[in-house]
């Protein structure tokens, strides 16, 4: 057995043929796809958080309710003076929270932030290209209509949606 200083000091050899071999089974980045994000859960269904957009958890906000708008829209709060709407996805899924909701994640930032509540703290999520699904599971048409990928992991359905169309899509029928 060596020691550790020994180890560290010793030149790798990089056609050794043990090293080849370690190679040979990492998958190409063709086939392999690995992401790595922030996910939350809205009762049974698992939503991954972009990567690229900024995520925000917040807790004891409050919201200001606005009048004759449907109750999926919760209304607005502020965060760092800027308005934000915030919605209840619970009730556009038509799905149950696990509790009672006292956390929100906020995705985005600016003119293009919302925010809606979760059922729990924020977990971090790898899911792979092994755990992609070849079928759409069953969920919610309005979730359905903005997802882009799904992954099965540990048991959990995880979804890749756009985030900024869904929200965007949400949005505009206040106008209506």
């Amino acid at each position: 057995m060596k020691l550790p200083s020994e180890v560290l000091n010793q030149k790798f050899d990089l056609t050794d043929a043990s090293v080849e071999a370690v190679v040979e089974q990492v998958p190409s980045s063709e086939t392999f796809l690995a992401i790595t994000t922030h996910a939350v859960m809205v009762g049974n269904i698992g939503l991954l958080l972009p990567q690229n957009e900024v995520s925000e958890l917040a807790e004891n906000l409050s919201v200001c309710r606005l009048p004759n708008t449907p109750t999926w829209f919760n209304g607005v709060t502020s965060v760092r003076g800027n308005m934000i709407p915030v919605f209840d996805v619970h009730e556009l899924f038509g799905v149950k929270g696990r509790g009672k909701a006292q956390k929100m994640i906020i995705v985005g930032s600016g003119e293009t932030a919302a925010a809606f509540w979760i059922d729990e703290m924020p977990a971090i999520v790898m899911v792979t290209s092994d755990d992609m699904m070849n079928s759409t599971p069953p969920l919610p048409q309005i979730i359905k209509d903005y997802s882009r990928s799904y992954y099965l992991k540990d048991d959990q359905t995880w979804i890749d949606w756009d985030v900024d169309e869904f929200f965007s899509n949400v949005g505009s029928r206040l106008m209506m």
